[in-house]
């Protein structure tokens, strides 16, 4: 009986050592984590910190490109009516891929 008390009370320490190995190892994983996350929350702080001045400017080149692409868009109906006139001319005359 002496023996499997003491067989036991060794495996109880072996179980505890491991555990406490374990919950160890686990910690340090997640305090390095944690140090990563905190160096990552910074970068992305000083980039919202340096990218704040460029909505105004943003802002302001995307208005212009709405009036040049509203600007395109009357070119490509010019354009388009153009074609039809040209077409229109040249099934006349006989020429181009209508006259086939």
């Amino acid at each position: 009986m002496q023996l499997l008390t003491w067989l036991t009370v060794i495996y109880l320490v072996v179980l505890v050592l491991a555990l406490a190995v374990s919950l160890i190892t686990i910690f340090f994983y997640l305090w390095r984590i944690g140090t990563a996350l905190a160096a990552v929350r910074d970068v992305l702080a000083q980039a919202q910190n340096n990218t704040a001045p460029l909505a105004e400017h943003l802002e302001t080149i995307n208005g212009g490109l709405a009036s040049v692409g509203d600007g395109l868009k009357a070119v490509d109906e010019h354009l388009f009516e153009t074609n039809e006139s040209l077409g229109a001319t040249a099934g006349r005359l006989g020429i181009g891929s209508q006259a086939r």
